[in-house]
């Protein structure tokens, strides 16, 4: 009686330590899982845009509460030297997120290429990309699928077209359906050849056109025709923000070639300063004098 009094407390003692450890949602690295990380704030993008080139440069996107490999801080900021830069396509562990419904990509963007590579996502463990081919279709890879897409049918009468190409991707895991939007079409709906079992890695990276880019909307789940509506009509219908990554809570890592700018609707708010007004008049009143009498 006395020996089993004596290993009660070991035994409840290596008991809690199991328990902790199962419990613990925190990996190796003391990192919780991003599914169960309480509110980390990003940076707010809205009213902004981002340049690119398809030559030398590229844009990744990804969760607040997630670092590159090497860093703690925003990515964001300039480092030193090349080598001091975290990889932006290399990531903590990044493990499976539970189960989901589907995936939604929604984007604005403005490029004279004739056929870009538009986006990436989860580019270090399940990659979905999208690209844009001859006669207005979209080549869309994941998997073991390969899509074609083409939106040829009006989505609804009211819907304009402005100086954004705006694009939205879903993709219904439990239907195995795909549909391709843009501006103001959308595809056919396409079941898929084969089924495809997505990470949740909440990243995307942009490097394979010229051009300007804006909010980008990323959703772990199908979005229903309705809303993605409201996000073609820029608002005018009702907004819509997304789940997984949305443009003003988010962080970003710029490589090589690119550029962070206030967004065209953004610089049309801003007043002309007086001293440019001056100097437009100036010139006018000279051009005016230097023209010939007739």
């Amino acid at each position: 009686m006395v020996k089993m009094k004596m290993k009660e407390p070991l035994c409840v003692s290596l008991l809690a330590f199991i328990m902790l450890v199962v419990t613990d949602p925190t990996g190796a690295e003391g990192r919780a899982e991003p599914w169960r990380n309480p509110d980390v704030s990003g940076t707010n993008l809205q009213q902004k845009m981002f340049t690119l080139s398809r030559y030398g440069g590229g844009l990744t996107l990804f969760a607040p509460y997630l670092d590159p490999l090497g860093s703690t801080s925003n990515p964001a900021t300039s480092y030193p030297t090349d080598s001091s830069r975290p990889d932006p396509t290399r990531y903590y562990p990044w493990t499976t997120a539970p189960p989901t419904r589907g995936v939604s990509v929604c984007l604005r963007l403005i490029t004279s290429d004739m056929n870009p590579s538009i986006f990436t996502l989860s580019p270090s463990s399940t990659p979905l990309s999208l690209q844009v081919t001859d006669g207005g279709w979209y080549l869309l890879r994941f998997g073991s699928n390969q899509l074609r897409l083409r939106p040829s049918v009006p989505i609804w009468p009211n819907i304009g077209r402005g100086m954004w190409t705006s694009v939205c991707l879903t993709v219904d895991f439990t239907k195995n359906v795909v549909q391709m939007f843009s501006n103001m079409n959308m595809s056919t709906r396409k079941l898929l050849m084969y089924g495809y079992q997505w990470s949740g890695e909440p990243v995307i990276t942009f490097s394979g056109f010229d051009g300007q880019l804006t909010d980008v909307q990323v959703w772990d789940y199908p979005l229903r025709y309705k809303e993605v509506l409201y996000y073609m009509s820029h608002g005018y219908y009702g907004s819509v923000q997304g789940s997984l990554l949305t443009w003003s809570n988010i962080r970003y890592s710029l490589q090589g070639r690119s550029l962070l700018e206030n967004s065209y609707e953004w610089q049309m708010k801003l007043p002309i300063s007086k001293k440019r007004r001056g100097w437009a008049l100036k010139r006018k009143v000279w051009q005016d004098f230097r023209q010939p009498v007739i």
